[in-house]
């Protein structure tokens, strides 16, 4: 078997533990651990002659799969009901202060959703006005009736990442991290190019896929930006931007990080919880080491046993 099959082979089999074919662009884009330039054709070329892939509808997938078909098919309709209401939300984000980047994560930005998933955004501030951001960004989407909290969780809006344009590099190494932040979706920014200084700080991840950064020009995804929202982001920026401005930042940090260090979840087993003023990252319910976990054990059952060495990124273990 060739070095190109068996990374195909395993391309195909995380997706398969996430329940997910892929198009040969996908596998292609997302290709695990190859590190020599390859053309689409020779993927394409494998993909058809394999006898341990599958392919229907343009879909391909490990043998034996092809339910995994209608599968992707009803949860690509259920992604496109939940953008309808994205674009709505994230429009009016735009008037929140100190946000520079807005980007889809995790199951809805693969459009691979259940009924009952949220939906997960990864949030750039500015430097220095990272609590601040978080604090407002909460109350707003709370008030919104949009906040995942408690038992509410389907189709609501899980604030769980915060980075700052000055500390864009996200340190936290591993093949599902790898997968997760090359699908993120920018969906707004109000800084252009702050998404290409994102894929640039965070080229960690060839390690782990053969194609990153993407070479799209720009996101079918994106939110066009309103004026007025602009406007009155600035305004209130310009109200804070002042010692006003620095006492709410640091009164802010001190009630949510009193708030995250009292609640047990921040020390749960199997999860990761990161409050400083660089990033804010809320994982208490991590699925990365269960991910891994079954990726390493389906590799190792279609015999390559020495791509079956996935870790996690270094989650909370007691």
């Amino acid at each position: 078997m060739t070095d190109l099959e068996k990374s195909i082979l395993a391309t195909l089999a995380y997706y398969d533990v996430l329940g997910r074919p892929l198009t040969g662009w996908e596998v292609f884009r997302y290709l695990i651990r190859y590190q020599k330039p390859i053309k689409l054709e020779k993927i394409l070329d494998v993909l058809e002659n394999n006898p341990r892939i599958g392919q229907k509808n343009g879909f391909y997938f490990l043998k034996g799969r092809a339910g995994l078909v209608k599968q992707r098919i009803e949860k690509q309709k259920l992604a496109d009901q939940r953008w309808k209401k994205i674009n709505r939300v994230i429009k009016l984000l735009q008037s929140i202060p100190y946000i520079r980047l807005i980007m889809i994560s995790g199951s809805l930005a693969m459009n691979n959703p259940e009924k009952e998933s949220d939906i997960d955004l990864l949030i750039v501030t500015k430097a220095g006005r990272i609590w601040t951001c978080r604090g407002i960004t909460t109350l707003f989407i709370h008030l919104l009736g949009q906040r995942r909290h408690g038992q509410l969780t389907e189709n609501r809006f899980c604030l769980n990442h915060y980075i700052t344009d000055q500390s864009l590099k996200i340190s936290l190494p591993s093949l599902y991290n790898a997968q997760t932040y090359a699908h993120l979706i920018p969906v707004w920014q109000a800084e252009a190019g702050l998404y290409r200084r994102f894929q640039r700080a965070n080229q960690w991840l060839t390690k782990y896929l053969a194609f990153y950064p993407s070479n799209r020009k720009s996101c079918l995804r994106e939110v066009r930006n309103n004026c007025l929202f602009d406007s009155t982001r600035r305004l209130k920026e310009f109200v804070l931007d002042t010692q006003i401005g620095d006492a709410l930042e640091f009164i802010l940090k001190k009630i949510q990080t009193r708030r995250i260090k009292k609640d047990p979840l921040t020390y749960r087993a199997g999860g990761r919880v990161v409050f400083d003023d660089s990033q804010l990252e809320f994982h208490p319910d991590s699925p990365e080491k269960r991910i891994l976990e079954r990726y390493n054990q389906k590799v190792e059952s279609l015999g390559l046993s020495k791509l079956a060495v996935e870790k996690d990124s270094g989650l909370l273990w007691c």
